[in-house]
C-alpha cells in the first residue's frame, strides 16, 4: 500500500470524527467506484 497525504477543511474533519468514518477506507472505495465507471 502507498501512503498519500490529503488536506481537508476543519469542518470536514469534525464531520468525519462525528461519523466515525475511516477516511482511508472511504477514499479507497470511492476511487474504486470511479475506476470502475471509467473502465
Amino acid at each position: 500500500m502507498k501512503r498519500k497525504t490529503i488536506t481537508i477543511r476543519e469542518d470536514q474533519d469534525e464531520w468525519i470524527e462525528e461519523q466515525h468514518l475511516n477516511l482511508s477506507s472511504f477514499v479507497r472505495d470511492k476511487l474504486d467506484e470511479l475506476i470502475e465507471e471509467r473502465s
